[in-house]
């Protein structure tokens, strides 16, 4: 490599970039463009990782933000630099860089001399503190069983490309090259508890049709123990997609029946929710309205995890602002906009007050996830805290509201706090959100955003 630095006797002239040299860092990563007599650099800073503070006794620097957010502390400053700042560091100034966002900076400078550089604190996490707990608790989820109750569905893809014109109608003609089938609705929140490293159990309803033993036989596939009462006057639950190129959906296909169960099914589901939630850490309840969770069955659900001593969170679907006792009791409820209007029976209030004034009428925390806002956190009454959102490319957001339900209830049965338990659900959804489809997120996706 030290024919392919730039040196005042250098005689090559093209350098490509695979000469490039790199080199890994505790807060991301240096990219040596040119060396010694004068000096570029790329830096790649990553979010919530800083350099060391440092300065140098001869070397004077000129940063350029190419991308991304930064902070500088600059002697006894403080400066936010975003895309397109620049600022000039003299010799012998105390500095560092902390990643707001993931960034690129690019450096210019005189000379580099490793022995110039004096350090005053070594590089590494923003938060340390946050970073050894956050990650405590995510190997702390392998540790956890969650029960699931609610709606379970069969997902299901079929994906091709469209070349022509019906004609028998003007619609596209889906030539289908792929089919994907997954578990959806309570199932997908179950999916993602079981990918982060807990084992799973779910309880729901489904149809005696083939769907219905399909479902049954991914539930066993993918290592999630399951009871599904079949309820022969319904059909299982099926969503089928079909989607066109670069992810295009072109038509979406509802199987579903969404009658409260009768009293029969419903005491073999409670019957199994009595017998999984003695062994269970936590329980999510993940209401699609489908018909599964009537308002006995949530009263039920309270009282068998009252018993057991596990907190209860719920990612309800209200008909209306009479479905509000139904949430009342639980440790935690995780929504949407759309959701807490229907429960305020409010259109017109601003989203950032709907957390707070909906958490007046609960016993519990609310947890209110504003799409691109971020997640908004309150308890009785009261803003708890704000967190951005995550994700800066969205490719499809299905189930993403079942990962972070899925995370908090994680962390809800390792006893975290709720300000860790949105964060990470607030990082997971960031991650799967760029997944197209139903997705999930790992443990060890998850740790790297941290």
């Amino acid at each position: 490599m030290a024919d392919s630095h730039v040196t005042s006797q250098s005689r090559k002239q093209f350098f490509p970039g695979k000469d490039v040299y790199r080199e890994e860092k505790k807060w991301g990563e240096e990219q040596w463009i040119v060396n010694k007599e004068y000096c570029g650099k790329k830096l790649i800073l990553q979010k919530d990782r800083r350099c060391s503070m440092h300065k140098h006794k001869k070397k004077d620097e000129v940063f350029y933000v190419q991308s991304g957010k930064v902070q500088l502390e600059l002697g006894d400053e403080t400066y936010i630099l975003e895309s397109g700042d620049f600022v000039h560091v003299p010799a012998d100034t105390l500095h560092r860089f902390t990643g707001l966002k993931n960034s690129e900076i690019f450096e210019f400078s005189t000379h580099h001399e490793e022995e110039d550089s004096y350090r005053t604190e070594l590089s590494g996490h923003a938060n340390p503190e946050q970073f050894e707990r956050l990650g405590e608790l995510i190997d702390t989820f392998s540790t956890k069983k969650i029960l699931v109750v609610g709606d379970v569905m069969l997902d299901r893809y079929q994906m091709g490309s469209v070349d022509r014109i019906s004609p028998e109608a003007p619609i596209p003609v889906l030539s289908v090259q792929e089919t994907d089938v997954v578990i959806g609705g309570a199932g997908n929140a179950a999916m993602n508890a079981h990918a982060l490293g807990a084992s799973v159990s779910l309880v729901g309803a489904r149809g005696s049709d083939i769907d219905g033993k399909e479902l049954k036989d991914l539930c066993a596939r993918n290592n999630i123990r399951s009871t599904l009462v079949v309820d022969t006057a319904r059909p299982t639950t099926t969503k089928e997609r079909a989607i066109g190129p670069r992810g295009q959906q072109v038509l979406r296909l509802d199987r579903e029946e969404c009658a409260f169960l009768p009293p029969a099914k419903e005491e073999q589901l409670l019957a199994a929710v009595e017998r999984f939630i003695a062994k269970s850490d936590a329980v999510l309840i993940a209401d699609y309205a489908k018909g599964v969770l009537s308002p006995r069955t949530y009263r039920a659900v309270y009282r068998l995890a009252r018993s057991a001593k596990v907190p209860v969170i719920v990612d309800p679907k209200p008909h209306s602002q009479e479905s509000l006792p139904e949430v009342r009791d639980a440790t935690v409820v995780k929504l949407n906009v759309k959701e807490a209007r229907i429960l305020l029976d409010d259109a017109k209030s601003p989203e950032e007050t709907l957390a707070k004034r909906l958490s007046k009428e609960l016993s519990g925390i609310v947890v209110l996830t504003r799409g691109s806002q971020g997640v908004d956190v309150a308890q009785g009454g009261k803003d708890v805290l704000h967190i951005d959102a995550e994700a800066s490319e969205v490719i499809d957001v299905s189930g993403a509201g079942d990962t972070v339900a899925a995370v908090i209830a994680l962390c809800s049965a390792c006893g975290a706090d709720i300000a860790d338990a949105v964060y990470l659900g607030n990082q997971a959804a960031g991650l799967v959100v760029r997944k197209r489809g139903t997705a999930t997120v790992s443990s060890q996706e998850l740790l790297a955003t941290l």
